[in-house]
């Protein structure tokens, strides 16, 4: 009877094939390149509603500045309030600026009156731009003190959206400003 189960060899055998470990290592880099992916993607949808809310924030700050009567030269208020000029011409691109037009100002951006000039981060540029829904080349959204009184294009009767583009995946945001100052990026 000992003899029977000296000469039985034992079938159990612990551990992984090579075909086995194979598969698990695939399913590990193929899940891991899905991640990847879709990482990056995310990470430049991040960028793009970052540069949006950076957009309507620098907005709000001209508003502000109208708001509290600041000065761009330490003593004198622009006469014609604070803005932001928006070109398709130079996309990457946008600027804070003083309208000094006396005496109240012309409700447009001209050469002189730039205070700041803000870039969109790399990959980000402005995609189009309306007023009032139709097609322009460019916006001066114009914050009149003391109320402050809202210019788009000269007009204190109509809205404009400002529409971003992340250039790698194609996606898009818009930031809009309505008559009332009203300031939403999307």
């Amino acid at each position: 009877m000992l003899d029977k189960n000296k000469n039985k060899i034992s079938s159990n055998n612990a551990g992984f094939t090579l075909v086995e470990l194979l598969v698990s290592i695939f399913i590990i880099a193929l899940i891991s390149a899905v991640f990847m992916v879709n990482y990056h993607n995310t990470n430049k949808r991040s960028e793009l509603k970052m540069a949006a809310q950076k957009l309507a924030s620098d907005i709000r700050l001209a508003q502000n500045y109208s708001l509290g009567s600041k000065t761009y030269d330490g003593a004198t208020t622009p006469s014609g309030g604070w803005g932001v000029h928006f070109s398709l011409a130079d996309s990457t691109h946008y600027i804070i600026f003083a309208d000094k037009d006396a005496p109240n100002g012309n409700q447009v951006y001209n050469s002189g009156e730039a205070i700041e000039t803000k870039n969109l981060p790399a990959g980000v540029t402005i995609s189009s731009l309306e007023v009032a829904g139709a097609p322009v080349n460019s916006v001066d959204i114009v914050f009149f003190p003391p109320d402050p009184t809202t210019y788009v294009n000269t007009s204190i009767f109509t809205s404009a959206q400002i529409n971003l583009r992340e250039n790698i995946n194609n996606s898009t945001t818009a930031v809009t400003v309505n008559f009332f100052g009203l300031i939403d990026a999307e």
